[in-house]
């Protein structure tokens, strides 16, 4: 049996951001920079019920995909989230550790777990960086949030992510931010599509980091979800049967989610399938869905949303996310009535 405590000091880098900041995006950029040779490991947390991040990862070769879905690592999943963990390093004796946490996600307790005395010689808990997108700024929806608030208060790295839609006042509003950092930020990019420099994983943390909201995200014995531990082989996801329908609910520090699991047998029309995702009102959708003209990968915040063309998944997936409760029966009737 492999015993966790061969593994030594293990680089580790927490990948925080609110919904719809580009983490994974960013990981996918980190992940095709990596040196070969090396063996990474990619530990993702869904606030929703199906799971869709960990399959917009890769597939790259030399990296393991774990999933947590149905709540936040920092409280409902922390239990999951050590498990998972030492899965990944017992399965995998990873080179590095890549952590992307949920959107709506407090890091210091992830950050105190990682630190604590089971894992202070397993691993080397490297710059936390954190994701902002800095349009958003100035939207009390975001920066009144205590894990938006603490997102940015505990990181050591401030990536300025989707520059390329930036005013001069948001590039202001975020070099505002930076200069009122205390202590000050390790590094401060502003960059377009996640492309975060691999160097940053390098960087020392600082340990004189406060959080604001310590006492966010009580941890509680049951959630609306209950966590679930998913591997993900080469960034797929296991086959539902093919006339499967699974609807999920869930709720948790002031959002609301809304997920769609469907078998094979259901195809959607592509162009009627997009104009009805477009005008669900929503913080953040995601998904991936079978169509007549292929597979259709769905990508939004904030109302606006980009449809791609991907590779087959085996089963249609669809997240909606929005601080507002979901009449989620309702758009299961539209979705539905989109099916060719």
């Amino acid at each position: 049996m492999y015993n966790l405590r061969k593994a030594q000091n293990i680089p580790t880098t927490i990948v925080t951001g609110f919904l719809g900041a580009g983490k994974t995006t960013a990981i996918n950029h980190l992940l095709a920079k990596k040196p070969e040779g090396e063996y990474w490991t990619v530990l993702v947390n869904e606030f929703g019920q199906i799971g869709v991040d960990a399959a917009l990862i890769g597939p790259v070769a030399g990296v393991s995909i774990r999933e947590i879905t149905g709540g936040c690592l920092c409280c409902t999943a922390g239990l999951a989230f050590e498990v998972a963990l030492n899965r990944l390093i017992r399965d995998t004796s990873p080179d590095r550790i890549l952590i992307e946490p949920t959107g709506i996600g407090h890091p210091l307790k992830i950050i105190r777990t990682l630190t604590g005395a089971y894992y202070h010689d397993i691993l080397d808990l490297r710059a936390t960086i954190s994701l902002v997108d800095a349009r958003k700024l100035g939207n009390p929806k975001y920066t009144n949030h205590p894990a938006f608030q603490d997102q940015l208060n505990l990181a050591d790295v401030l990536a300025g992510n989707k520059a390329d839609c930036y005013t001069d006042n948001d590039r202001s509003a975020f070099m505002d931010l930076v200069s009122a950092s205390i202590p000050p930020k390790v590094a401060y990019p502003m960059i377009s599509f996640g492309r975060l420099n691999s160097s940053l994983l390098n960087l020392p943390r600082d340990l004189s980091r406060m959080a604001g909201f310590p006492d966010a995200h009580p941890v509680r014995e049951r959630n609306v979800f209950a966590p679930e531990i998913t591997n993900v082989p080469e960034g797929k996801t296991e086959l539902l049967s093919a006339e499967s329908w699974e609807m999920h609910e869930g709720s948790g520090e002031g959002y609301f989610s809304g997920s769609w699991l469907m078998g094979s047998d259901f195809c959607f029309d592509s162009y009627a399938l997009s104009a009805l995702i477009t005008s669900f009102s929503h913080t953040r959708v995601k998904g991936f869905m079978q169509c007549n003209n292929g597979w259709l990968k769905i990508n939004g915040s904030d109302g606006v949303v980009e449809f791609s063309g991907c590779e087959p998944q085996g089963n249609s997936r669809l997240e909606i996310i929005d601080s507002s409760p979901m009449p989620c029966r309702e758009i299961e009737k539209e979705l539905k009535k989109v099916l060719r």
